[in-house]
């Protein structure tokens, strides 16, 4: 063997022993470090109004109701929900305003999450109370993704809507997460076609508007407030709370259309049928049989929200008068005391009743439409100066307001004495006419009313405004001297929302309903146009086949009408209470030279 051969087979014999030493000792091997876990994040806005503070809970589709079950209506909510499987739970910091953000991990990934959100300590900023219980779903993006997720009053609905279709069997079975993600579509279009619009008849949103992932904070607050105050209008007027009202809203809706009526796949009791129909009554401002449901519009939304200032005022009334009973200190007085403020809720909250009923028949004759006057600076071209009429400008037949004119009344009980001024007063941009209306009896100042008119280039005569200040006489002052006691009926055009109206337009058309004026509470005078071929007869004029007749009337005073008729060139010559027959006649006209 050469010296070759031998040293080869030696560097083989040796390495061979080194691989042979080296398996049975193998070198420690360090395994690289796990990747660090991939989060995502939900975030967006919380909203009745925009709400802050309240805990915000996060859970799988196999979890959400068994939470929500494990709730006691008459328990802590909070508190069921604590104990119950999330897998987030927030506080939210009030200083994070109605913003929210919730770290997601890779589990939840790809998955369905509900949101469950409740209102202990939270406040709504819209509506200055404690906003509902609300929720959302979202079926999250891949990991790391950002999700914008509302929690609105839309996407309540549509999470009631999907929860409902979690287990069809009711086996316990979960549908799986294709299948609910089909219902959060299904459930997002039959939301968004039975609120498309609000109360006032505007679109709650813009087209492509998804209410779970829309950044527009604005639009989002918007659409859920339109649906919150119906929440209030509907627990006002039928005694529900806020989680039994969206209950009902989103079985509603399931259809797609928001009718008072259940679909009977949901098989609703007979209670949640009853109130659906209640609460879509309310929505489209009906209120009993007799007045017909319409599509809800601005005047039918401003009676409904009258309605609740009558239930705030009754209840202001109610404690006012707890507080003055109870400083009296004999028994059986304040118990009398006590009555009397009963009677006095009872007889208030039934005039509250019969003022919201008569403001919906109006709303209906008036086809629920809005009143938008043509007045104001940027209407007072279309204004005559008032001064000029009787000279350059012709007066309306039915109220000649020419300077000087004097009608003298009579009837009621009293002498009324009506006089046009030579003053005049700038109202909103318009020059109006001072009209002063004196009234009396047996010769004592009961009432002095200062009356502003103005004549539009048609001729229409617009009611603008009045101070009205009325007087009593008590006995044992001396002098007897009447006595300023309120200035109730007071309005201005322009002022806290008064708005003016025609008084009298100069071509009357029969059947016609207008308003004179809108001051909600204090001044919402109404006529409607009966005829233009009357006849009546008065001490101070007549007329035969050519009287203006109108019906006089006002929500505020639903059982009280007025039968007025008007002579041509001279005004109003008399004035019937259609109830009681009670007369009062023109006994004299000055017409100014």
């Amino acid at each position: 063997m050469n010296r070759t051969r031998i040293l080869l087979l030696g560097l083989s014999i040796f390495f061979g022993l080194a691989a042979c030493s080296s398996s049975n000792n193998p070198a420690p091997v360090v395994p690289p470090p796990p990747p660090p876990p991939t989060t995502g994040t939900m975030s967006g806005v919380v909203t009745d109004g925009p709400v802050i503070g309240g805990t915000l809970f996060a859970f799988l589709p196999e979890q959400v109701q068994a939470a929500l079950d494990s709730i006691d209506p008459a328990g802590d909510r909070l508190a069921a929900l604590t104990a119950a499987n999330s897998f987030v739970t927030l506080t939210r910091d009030p200083a994070d305003g109605d913003q929210y953000e919730i770290v997601v991990q890779e589990a939840q990934a790809n998955r369905p999450v509900f949101l469950v959100f409740d209102n202990t300590d939270a406040q709504d900023e819209a509506f200055k109370d404690t906003p509902a219980n609300l929720e959302s779903v979202v079926m999250l993006g891949a990991a790391g993704s950002v999700d914008r997720v509302n929690v609105s009053l839309q996407t309540t609905l549509i999470a009631q809507q999907v929860r409902a279709m979690l287990d069809p069997d009711g086996d316990e079975a979960i549908i799986d997460d294709a299948a609910i993600q089909s219902a959060i579509t299904g459930a997002t279009t039959n939301i968004l076609s039975a609120f498309a619009t609000d109360g006032l008849g505007r679109d709650l949103y813009p087209a492509g508007f998804d209410p779970i992932s829309h950044d527009d904070d604005d639009e989002v607050h918007a659409a859920s407030s339109a649906i919150g105050s119906l929440l209030r209008s509907a627990g006002f007027m039928v005694g529900a709370s806020m989680d039994e009202l969206i209950a009902v809203l989103a079985a509603d809706a399931a259809d797609g259309v928001l009718d008072g009526n259940i679909p009977v796949s949901l098989t609703p009791t007979p209670e949640e049928e009853v109130l659906a129909a209640a609460v879509s009554d309310i929505a489209f401002a009906g209120s009993d049989d007799d007045i017909a449901v319409f599509a809800v519009g601005p005047c039918s939304t401003a009676a409904v929200s009258l309605q609740q200032a009558c239930a705030v005022d009754v209840l202001d009334d109610l404690f006012e008068g707890m507080a003055i009973c109870t400083d009296i200190l004999d028994d059986e007085d304040r118990t009398d005391c006590m009555a009397e403020v009963d009677l006095a809720v009872e007889e208030t909250t039934d005039e509250c009743d019969a003022v919201f009923d008569a403001r919906l028949q109006l709303c209906e004759e008036l086809g629920d439409v809005g009143h938008d006057p043509m007045f104001g600076e940027a209407f007072a071209a279309n204004f005559v100066d008032p001064l000029e009429i009787g000279g350059t400008v012709t007066p309306n037949p039915w109220f000649p307001l020419v300077t000087g004119n004097r009608w003298a009344y009579e009837g009621d009980g009293e002498s009324i004495d009506v006089v046009v001024t030579s003053e005049t007063k700038l109202i909103d941009g318009v020059t109006c006419v001072v009209v002063v209306d004196t009234a009396s009896e047996d010769g004592v100042i009961v009432e002095i009313t200062r009356d502003w008119y103005a004549q539009d280039v048609d001729g229409n005569v617009w009611y603008c405004g009045e101070i009205a200040r009325n007087f009593e006489v008590f006995d044992g002052d001396d002098p007897e001297t009447p006595e300023l006691v309120d200035i109730e009926g007071s309005w201005k055009a322009g002022r806290d929302g008064a708005e003016p109206g025609i008084l009298l337009p100069f071509d009357p058309q029969p059947g016609s309903v207008i308003r004179q004026e809108v001051h909600y509470g204090e001044a919402e005078d109404v006529i409607r146009i009966e005829s233009v071929t009357a006849t009546e007869t008065s001490a101070g004029g007549s007329c035969d086949g050519d009287c203006l007749m109108t019906s006089d009337f006002t929500p505020l005073d639903p059982d009280v009408e007025e039968n007025k008729f008007y002579s041509p060139g001279i005004g109003l010559i008399v004035e019937i209470d259609v109830e009681t027959g009670d007369r009062v006649e023109l006994m004299e006209f000055t017409q100014a030279l």
